[in-house]
């Protein structure tokens, strides 16, 4: 398996794959998006569509209802505002004749009100003071246990306000099956003159009237519509046995579309004037399935695109992607060395002047790379002749400097001893043996080269060495250690008349060899040290001590590259300290052997 995985990153690399892919993709891409936004598209106008006609069904039904709804409310607020309604409930010193003759003028209201509304059953007005007593469209009844209802309750709880109930199998009144459903209307009578309760008026009608005109919207064939109270109670559902029943439902109070599954279901609310919802349920799937038919003409255009985009593709890796991969392995081979290969596929199109060029290109970098391989050996050779000649005139001066002055002196056995000590460090720079030395061969130079100054100074220099014997083993170029050596002796020590100490310390930090030099002369000023750190040319040649440092940092650099070098610091007063890193693994060894 991971064999497999690691073929197929490879192969995607290759640009005969990458052309096929280009090109697949780039025809496959936009043909799908567009197909995918142009179904979403259709799909979405005719959601949208659906919703909007199955909004305005339910707003229709919801002003239906409230019209229906308001001519049971309007009846109710006749019979309130009616005086003989208010007279047969207030009447209490009138004699027979006059009570029966109220109670038959409020009969012919109540029957007058009833001819107007067929859908309303009865109307029932109970009289609070007089228990018992009922005045109804068919006469004057008394029916016992009403207070205790709990319809009853609810109207004399609202203390005027309009209360609804729902449908029911039952009469509310009678407490028996009508044969049909009926659903009632009740608010409580209050006196004129003492606003207490007086009476509760209570509407009895049929819900057939409702549940016709509700049976009629539908949506689709799963789709239906239900009417609840402010309490999630049903008071329409198309199963009569839920009548009453709290929503098992989520009935928002604003339109909603739910999922459940692979189901989609638009909850489309209306709310009536008495404060009752109206919910549509509408399925959205159902009334969406048009949009199947764009989607499997979308599906189809997709599949043919995708066919034609694999046959381009392969048509344009067998014409395009095949001669680049030849080329490309005749390339490999070149970076690999074998500048002998050449493009055999030279035909007139942009491909074949490639094939071409690639062969002249493979030709000139052959000539090339001879010419520069020999331009940069002998450039490296002249910088470093160049270096050490100019470091080696100003080390024999002062070294013949100080033999001048001890001959003055007569001192004739130190001449002699400067003398044969000079020799062999002329013998040591001359690189007989190649431009390296090891490491502790330089320092036992550095020695002698501290015997010739100690017969120029009357008092002492102190040099302390410290190096571990396996690191005296490790190769650098001659000369690198006595002109920094000689910078502390003149530019740091001579100057305080007084002695000194040089200090030099060999380290190995992990493949790095640092070399710590520091004495403790006068040291230097922070302008003075900025300009030893220049690595301008024209600021080097201004001094000899310039000299010493630009040798040193560029010898090491000519030999191990930029990251290695020299760096200083001082302070006056301070002493000046010199830092040199190299690589402990050895330099260029084509010019040591070209040097040597």
């Amino acid at each position: 398996m991971r064999k497999l995985a690691e073929r197929v990153l490879q192969s995607l690399h290759s640009i005969v794959v990458q052309l096929f892919l280009l090109f697949f993709i780039g025809m496959a891409i936009p043909v799908i998006i567009m197909g995918y936004l142009s179904y979403e598209k259709s799909a979405s106008i005719v959601e949208e569509q659906v919703s909007k006609v199955a909004s305005l069904t339910i707003t229709q039904l919801s002003d239906k209802l409230n019209m229906f709804f308001k001519k049971i409310d309007d009846s109710s607020m006749m019979l309130l505002n009616s005086k003989i309604i208010h007279g047969i409930l207030e009447d209490q010193e009138s004699g027979l004749y006059e009570s029966t003759a109220k109670v038959k003028e409020g009969k012919d209201l109540l029957t007058s009100i009833m001819i107007n509304s067929p859908e309303i059953l009865d109307i029932y007005i109970f009289d609070i003071k007089k228990r018992n007593s009922v005045l109804s469209a068919d006469s004057f009844m008394s029916i016992p246990n009403h207070e205790q209802s709990e319809w009853f309750k609810q109207i004399f709880q609202a203390n005027g306000a309009s209360v609804w109930f729902g449908l029911s199998e039952e009469s509310y009144l009678k407490q028996a099956g009508m044969g049909f459903p009926v659903f009632g209307f009740g608010r409580a009578i209050r006196s004129w003159e003492t606003g207490e309760i007086t009476g509760i008026l209570f509407f009895e009608m049929m819900g057939n009237v409702l549940i016709s005109e509700l049976d009629k919207v539908q949506f689709g064939d799963s789709g239906y519509v239900v009417i609840t109270n402010d309490e999630h109670q049903y008071f329409y559902h198309p199963d009569k046995t839920l009548y009453g029943q709290i929503s098992d439902l989520e009935l928002p109070a604003q339109m909603r579309q739910f999922h459940s599954g692979n189901k989609s279901t638009l909850m489309i609310p209306e709310k009536m004037n008495n404060g009752w919802y109206v919910h549509g349920i509408v399925p959205l799937e159902e009334l969406t399935a048009d949009s199947a038919s764009i989607r499997k003409f979308t599906v189809w255009i997709i599949l043919g695109a995708l066919l034609f985009a694999i046959g381009m593709g392969y048509f344009v890796t067998l014409k395009i992607g095949n001669p680049l991969v030849k080329l490309s392995r005749l390339m490999r081979k070149g970076e690999e060395g074998n500048l002998s290969v050449r493009s055999p596929d030279v035909g007139s199109n942009e491909i074949g002047q490639l094939g071409k060029s690639f062969n002249k290109m493979i030709e000139q970098i052959d000539i090339l790379i001879q010419q520069i391989a020999r331009e940069e050996r002998e450039k490296k050779l002249a910088e470093i002749r160049a270096l050490r000649y100019q470091i080696n005139p100003h080390f024999l001066y002062n070294t013949l400097n100080s033999i001048r002055w001890l001959a003055r002196l007569n001192r004739t056995t130190e001449v002699d001893h400067t003398i044969t000590t000079l020799v062999q460090l002329l013998e040591g720079s001359l690189a007989r043996d190649g431009v390296f030395i090891r490491l502790g061969e330089e320092l036992d130079l550095l020695t002698k080269y501290m015997i010739i100054q100690s017969y120029r100074y009357d008092y002492e220099i102190q040099l302390d060495i410290s190096c571990p014997d396996e690191l005296r083993e490790i190769p650098l170029p001659r000369m690198l250690l006595q002109p920094i050596v000689e910078n502390a002796i003149f530019h740091g020590i001579a100057p305080k008349d007084s002695g000194g100490r040089i200090e030099i310390k060999v380290a190995l930090n992990e493949e790095d060899l640092t070399i710590l030099i520091r004495d403790d002369g006068v040291g230097m000023s922070s302008d003075r040290l900025e300009e030893l750190l220049n690595r301008d040319r024209e600021r080097f040649n201004q001094g000899m001590m310039n000299i010493g440092v630009r040798h040193v940092h560029q010898t090491i650099q000519l030999y191990y590259g930029d990251n290695y070098g020299v760096q200083m610091r001082s302070g006056i007063g301070a002493g000046t300290e010199v830092k040199i890193t190299l690589s402990s693994q050895g330099g260029d060894l084509d010019v040591q052997g070209a040097v040597g």
